[in-house]
């Protein structure tokens, strides 16, 4: 009897070692599936099993969980959005490959992200019981190895260009002091009007080069509590003296104190405004709403600025944050990528986009923790 209880005793540790180690391998996989990177579990059929936060947050899914028991196909219908996502799994599954990895880009209603995606077939005795994806989110990390790219050139291009540009412009303004006095008629005319021009582009290339080099070089940025709304409004009043421009105020009056650099936002916010005023070359009554909110489930405060003109250019839309990518005759093309740099500098988040019947908006998301 005494032998029996001993490997009861036994037992009862074993199964608690045992538990105790399930229990811990569980709140182990828990913690990723909730922290880590997206992941999708489909049955044999391709129905979604599990389906974890992250990815709700990553594809901008509100309740991600209403997906479980329904097939990718039916999904890809509704959420038109997700359709190349499921289209690239399903043909990898079917290609029987075991394990694959691909990129992908996704074109969401609010932003454009690239994702890496694997996937792996569970298998067991040649039978299949069902396939795991893993996704995670590399735009960030892909923006900044493009950013460091582009500095590199932007650092190349200032060097070259501006070092031939001061002997240049001295070169025009010695021909007008040494000339402009002493001709007249048609020779004045036209030495005056050539290096008027010759002057005028100098400048315009300087400008340019200076554009490249404060995109090369983004300075450093001081944070410390600061009133966003007050931001907002001493940026954006200035524009409301357009006599073709109305600036509309829709801020909340409870937004948090935020660590931002008081000057680098103004800047940033300036520029939209900006950006925004110019597209009403062409408009009457042009009107920018600037919105403020604070998100408190979510732990963000969202600024956004909208207009009712022409909006983005197709063509552009999905890279307008990108370094020399402008549709303006006179753009440099670097306006929009600085101001992401400055957003990211805040650890924020940067969208741009297009609304209905007309117009662009351009959304800022900066975290919050109470």
């Amino acid at each position: 009897m005494q032998e029996l209880i001993k490997h009861f005793n036994q037992m009862s540790r074993q199964i608690k070692t045992s538990r105790e180690g399930l229990d811990t391998h569980n709140l182990y996989l828990e913690t990723i599936l909730k922290y880590s990177y997206g992941v999708i579990g489909l049955d044999q059929k391709r129905r979604i099993q599990l389906i974890n936060p992250v990815i709700g947050k990553m594809l901008n899914i509100n309740n991600e969980k209403k997906f479980i028991g329904k097939l990718c196909g039916t999904i890809s219908a509704k959420y038109n959005y997700l359709k190349p996502l499921f289209e690239l799994t399903a043909d990898k599954f079917k290609q029987n490959l075991g394990e694959w990895e691909e990129q992908i880009e996704l074109s969401l209603p609010n932003k454009h992200i690239l994702l890496t995606c694997q996937g792996t077939a569970l298998d067991t005795q040649d039978k299949t019981l069902g396939y795991v994806i893993i996704i995670k989110d590399i735009s960030q990390l892909h923006r900044a190895q493009k950013k460091a790219a582009w500095g590199e050139v932007a650092i190349r291009m200032a060097h070259e260009i501006k070092n031939p540009l001061t002997p240049i412009l001295l070169s025009a303004q010695r021909l007008r002091n040494k000339f402009l006095d002493a001709l007249k008629g048609k020779d004045l005319e036209i030495i005056d009007k050539t290096t008027h021009t010759i002057i005028e582009q100098v400048k315009s290339m300087d400008t340019m080069v200076s554009a490249f080099a404060e995109y090369a070089n983004t300075p450093q940025i001081e944070r410390r509590p600061c009133d966003l709304n007050t931001i907002i409004y001493q940026s954006a009043e200035l524009y409301n003296a357009q006599s073709n421009v109305s600036i509309e105020f829709d801020l909340s009056g409870d937004i948090p104190e935020l660590l931002l650099d008081a000057n680098s936002i103004s800047r940033v916010l300036i520029n939209l405004v900006k950006n925004s005023t110019e597209s009403a070359e062409d408009e009457h009554n042009l009107v920018v709403k600037i919105v403020s909110q604070y998100l408190e489930s979510e732990g963000i405060v969202r600024l956004s600025i909208q207009d009712d003109g022409h909006g983005f250019d197709g063509d552009v839309i999905d890279r307008v944050f990108e370094p020399y990518v402008t549709t303006k005759v006179k753009g440099s093309g670097l306006g929009m990528a600085i101001v992401q740099n400055i957003i990211e500098q805040h650890d924020g988040r940067i969208f741009a986009g297009n609304v209905e019947p007309h117009g662009a908006i351009v959304t800022i998301e900066f975290d919050y923790k109470a």
